[in-house]
C-alpha cells in the first residue's frame, strides 16, 4: 500500500539522530532546487565547525558511503572571513532517490 507521495525516510532518520541527541531538528535543512536534493547545516561556532554540526554530518557520511552515493559538500563561509557560515551537503535528486529505496530495502540487490 503506498501512498502519492513516499516518505523521505532519509530525512526521518537524521532528524531522529538529532531528537535523539539533543539537536535541534531544524538544524539540517532539506531543500529540493532544480534536480538537486541539498542539506544545509548552519554552523553557529566562530572557529571551526560545533559539534551538533560534525555529529549531524557524520551520521549523513554513516548512511551513504556503504551505500556507495555520489554527493558533494561544500563549505561556506561567512563574506570576508575564514568562519564557517553552514556545511552543505548535495545530490543529484535520482542519486538521493536511490538513498531512499536502499534504506527502505525496497532495491536489496543494489
Amino acid at each position: 500500500m503506498k501512498s502519492n507521495e513516499d516518505p523521505d525516510v532519509f530525512k526521518q532518520a537524521v532528524k531522529l539522530m538529532c531528537k535523539i541527541n539533543n539537536i535541534s531538528t531544524r538544524k539540517p535543512r532539506f531543500e529540493v532546487i532544480d534536480n538537486m536534493v541539498v542539506i544545509s547545516i548552519k554552523n553557529h561556532l566562530e572557529d571551526g565547525v560545533d559539534l551538533d554540526c560534525f555529529n549531524i554530518l557524520n551520521f549523513i557520511y554513516q548512511i551513504i558511503s556503504p551505500l556507495g552515493i555520489k554527493f558533494n559538500q561544500q563549505l561556506y563561509l561567512y563574506p570576508n572571513s575564514k568562519r564557517v557560515a553552514r556545511v552543505v551537503i548535495s545530490f543529484e535528486k535520482e542519486d538521493y532517490e536511490s538513498i531512499k529505496i536502499k534504506i527502505r530495502g525496497d532495491n536489496i540487490s543494489n
